[in-house]
């Protein structure tokens, strides 16, 4: 079920509700932008086809404006504030729910900081205290309008952390540490890589194989990293405030570090001990040197470089300051980059690899920081914003880290310099920082500004997360010591930056979208699925129009209809920049056109189905958007071309079905992409000049290393058979194409790759005949096989795995049906037929010959770089949006990933 809205009758309550005696009973919230005092009338319909439940038109009028947040967990009570903008000085109650079930009723009574809101605590019962997750949902009472929701995993316990680290005995229960889940992963890197490391060196010289004693296996080295990660783990468990002896930790001498790491540190060693400790633990790929300068500090930390062997220490006698001492350190590095890291900080695990991913996907990167975390979790800072006053903000303070809105890579103002990467290059250029800041303060802030002046992106990585003990450096007061100096240097930098910063906007206003620098305009992508690129070749075509339309100017935010949370599948479009909305954030696509429907400039929905459920909404949502619309390929096409294949009736008449809606959905949005010009040809002979039609890129990278004749073998196909059409075409080619070619190559064997395969596909497995399945790596595929083949029967669109074998040079038989849309020529790129016999011929010539098979692969791949590159694809997709009136200037400072696969 579904609400629709258009504005008729008055009905007086905020939810619908229907009673079905048989079958049904629901309850729909009506969404908070109704709530804005105008009349609406509802309507129920049936989501699969559209129908209008009987009796359920009613019409809605609130006059009451409820605005608030659900702030999360705070001990025993889920908090937040709310109230009514138009009676703000009445008192607002609300409720606490799981579901249905009522938990808690409160009084939005309580101050909230300066925003001068009103707060609440609701209570939680003892029954949630079980260590599992909840959804909360907090409603004003009694119009139930849903103010927010919040995601917790509620602890069995309400002691702080902080009271367990200081009063508890010893062991601490470590897996009640806020920050338990990235010591966890880190643990996990590390023994995977012991693991690797003693298979390695089981049987070098020295070691003991002892079968029965896998310990006696383990050679020193590994035994003692062991012994160390849980030195080291007890160290940072515990924190510094206790800590009263040092034990020895070893640092691992690295030649050519790719990283140097600068720690400014004046006395605190216990804080600086616990620093080190956890920059140890935290697992990272990158190679790291340390260097401390010592700025003239009296206790403890004069004995660090006897307790951690292979640090490098720098020693001033007096204290220089943060900026000397930073700059100082910076003539002793050995690394491609350089980092700054506060010594009150704990760094996580993979910290280092995801600041350098930055580095190396992204163009024209000059700085890159972290996120920040207070020590119970939330959220210190999500980058900085300068505003047009020239005032710093630090963006997200006492947030959700795990809000979408913080988790995807994007350029910044500034970056904290708690934690931050610079390459060495660039900071010579620059001669450090300004010592024109000393002794410290906007010291940070400055650099970045000077790396944009260089034409250089300053840039915040969201999976680079340091937790950040802040204030213990240098107090929190900026009336006395040195963080007086914050103020005495805020004219310095204002007066310098005046032209950089001053149309940054309002202070506090639009805060969520003046956060995003480097973009003209906005994109929301709406599809059916998350993009899973290992899976199926459409998920990797919807990446590279988000990352075409990305490198045209846009922030990209992107919405599945499931609003799913899928792990690295998510997590890869966040690092490359996409904002990825899911649930509890989002419930619906509904839901975020509603919230935030007038903030886009193109919304570019992708499959017919999904455009019939949405366009209505986009249209009332966001009625400033253009709306690009992506076939993915001509569904009614493939279901006819099935239907004939068949000789199914039923078919036809569902093709027909599919063509009426799909045509229509066409004939109402701004521009159509298609990928294949036969498809084109199609629309427009139905549709008679009614539908925008443009080209859908498709871009691939080409394989600098091809894999010679010699070191291949077999054949082989690759396709999810999720897709009927994959199923069809294996079919055909084993039952029709294989029998001829073993008259010939008797032995010559077809592998099978592809996820999702089915029990149709298992059964033609033979000796000559082998199902390798899912593949997560496609190279796998491409490189070890000399021939590959395509003999799709039936389907639409264009066939990305056909592309991929131009780009990947391996030679190429194929339907015409697969060649379609591409301008691959036949006996040139590839070979292009269709009767078995046929096939088998082309195949046997290219798997026999080594100079006509050379000859192939040279000309696919030179195919693959002149029609589907990049910088091509970004050129059909500017036209595409020029077809719909929107022009995008030539000088983009957006971030557009290097290289296609992620």
């Amino acid at each position: 079920m579904e609400w629709c809205e258009s504005p008729e009758r008055l009905p007086g309550y905020s939810s619908l509700i229907a009673h079905d005696l048989v079958r049904y009973t629901f309850k729909i919230p009506l969404p908070p932008l109704l709530f804005d005092g105008q009349l609406h009338l509802l309507s129920v319909r049936e989501l699969s086809t559209g129908r209008v439940c009987g009796g359920s038109q009613l019409t809605f009028q609130y006059t009451v404006k409820i605005v608030g947040e659900v702030i999360g967990l705070d001990g025993a009570a889920i908090c937040g504030w709310g109230m009514d903008e138009k009676s703000p000085h009445e008192p607002l109650t609300v409720k606490l729910l799981e579901g249905d079930q009522e938990i808690a009723v409160a009084i939005a009574n309580l101050p909230q900081s300066a925003k001068g809101n009103v707060g609440f605590r609701l209570p939680l019962t003892a029954d949630f205290f079980d260590g599992r997750p909840h959804l909360f949902s907090v409603i004003a009472a009694p119009s139930g309008f849903l103010i927010g929701q919040t995601a917790v995993i509620v602890p069995f316990m309400i002691t702080p952390w902080h009271a367990l680290q200081k009063y508890a005995g010893d062991p601490l229960p470590a897996f009640l540490a806020p920050t338990a889940h990235f010591r966890y992963q880190a643990l996990l890197a590390h023994l995977a890589t012991l693991s690797q490391q003693v298979g390695l060196h089981k049987l070098a010289p020295g070691a003991v194989n002892d079968e029965d004693n896998l310990d006696s296996r383990l050679p020193i080295s590994q035994i003692e990293q062991m012994m160390q990660l849980s030195q080291l783990h007890h160290q940072i468990l515990h924190g510094f405030e206790k800590r009263k002896t040092l034990e020895p930790m070893k640092v691992p001498k690295v030649v050519n570090p790719r990283v140097s790491i600068i720690i400014p540190v004046h006395n605190k060693c216990a804080v600086t001990y616990n620093c080190l400790a956890a920059l140890l633990f935290a697992h990272n790929q990158a190679s790291f040197e340390i260097i401390i300068v010592d700025d003239g500090s009296t206790d403890e930390t004069l004995e660090l470089p006897e307790l951690i062997p292979n640090v490098t220490y720098v020693r001033h006698e007096s204290a220089q300051g943060f900026i000397r001492a930073c700059n100082h350190g910076s003539q002793y590095v050995q690394g491609e980059f350089v980092v700054f890291l506060n010594n009150d900080t704990e760094v996580t695990v993979g910290w280092l690899d995801e600041m350098l991913f930055v580095f190396e996907s992204f163009e024209n990167v000059g700085l890159v920081g972290a996120k920040l975390l207070y020590p119970d979790g939330r959220l210190q800072e999500a980058g900085g914003i300068v505003w047009g006053t020239g005032d710093p903000w630090n963006y997200g303070r006492l947030g959700n880290p795990q809000d979408p809105k913080y988790n995807y890579t994007r350029q910044v103002d500034y970056l904290s310099g708690a934690a931050i990467m610079v390459r060495q290059e660039v900071w010579q250029q620059l001669g450090g920082f300004d010592e024109a800041y000393c002794p410290a303060y906007y010291e940070d802030t400055d650099l970045a500004f000077r790396v944009r002046s260089l034409g250089l992106k300053v840039v915040y990585a969201p999976f680079s997360q340091v937790i950040h003990f802040e204030g213990l450096s240098s107090g929190t007061s900026t009336a006395s010591g040195i963080k007086r100096y914050q103020e005495i240097n805020k004219p310095k930098f204002k007066s310098r930056w005046f032209n950089a910063y001053r149309w940054n906007g309002e202070v506090g206003k639009d805060v969520d979208l003046q956060k995003d620098r480097g973009i003209d305009r906005r994109a929301l992508f709406i599809d059916s699925q998350v993009p899973c690129p290992d899976q199926d070749a459409g998920s990797y075509a919807a990446i590279q129009e988000m990352r075409l339309i990305q490198s045209l100017g846009f922030k990209v935010t992107f919405i599945a209809e499931s609003c799913a949370y899928l792990g690295n599948y998510t997590k890869n479009l966040q690092k490359i920049g996409v904002e990825y909305l899911h649930a509890p954030f989002f419930s619906s696509v509904n839901e975020v056109l509603e919230r935030r429907g007038r903030e886009f400039d193109v919304i570019y929905i992708t499959r017919y189905n999904v455009a019939e459920k949405y366009l209505k909404t986009v249209k009332m949502y966001a009625p400033q958007a253009k709306i690009l619309f992506c076939n993915a390929d001509l569904h009614f096409l493939r279901e006819l071309r099935m239907a004939i294949a068949q000789g199914d009736d039923s078919l036809l008449k569902k093709a027909i079905q599919t063509r009426e809606i799909e045509l229509a959905i066409m004939r109402d949005v701004d521009v159509t992409l298609s990928y294949n010009e036969t498809e084109h040809a199609v629309i427009q002979s139905h549709n008679l000049g009614q539908s925008c039609i443009a080209k859908c890129p498709w871009v691939v990278d080409v394989i600098p290393q091809v894999p010679s004749f010699e070191k291949r073998q077999d054949i082989a196909f690759l396709g999810g058979f999720g897709h009927p059409p994959n199923i069809s075409a294996v079919k055909f080619f084993v039952q029709e194409v294989m029998p001829l070619l073993h008259r010939h190559l008797p032995d010559l064997r077809f592998l099978i790759y592809g996820s999702k395969v089915t029990a149709e596909i298992e059964a033609l497995q033979s000796d000559t005949v082998i199902i390798k399945g899912f593949v997560q790596d496609v190279a796998e595929a491409y490189n070890s096989c000399r021939v590959f083949v395509a003999p799709l029967q039936i389907g639409a669109g264009i066939k990305g795995k056909v592309i991929d074998a131009l780009a990947y040079g391996v030679p190429t038989v194929m339907t015409p049906i697969a060649a379609e849309g591409t301008g691959i020529r036949h006996g040139i790129e590839a070979m292009i037929v269709d009767e078995p016999q046929r096939w088998a011929e082309a195949v046997m010539e290219l798997y026999s010959n080594q100079v006509r098979w050379q000859a192939m692969s040279t000309a696919a791949q030179t195919f693959a770089q002149v029609q589907f590159s990049f910088e091509v694809g970004r050129s059909l997709m500017r036209k595409a949006l020029e077809m719909a009136d929107i022009f995008v200037s030539e000088d983009m400072q957006s971030l557009s990933l290097n290289r296609c696969q992620i």
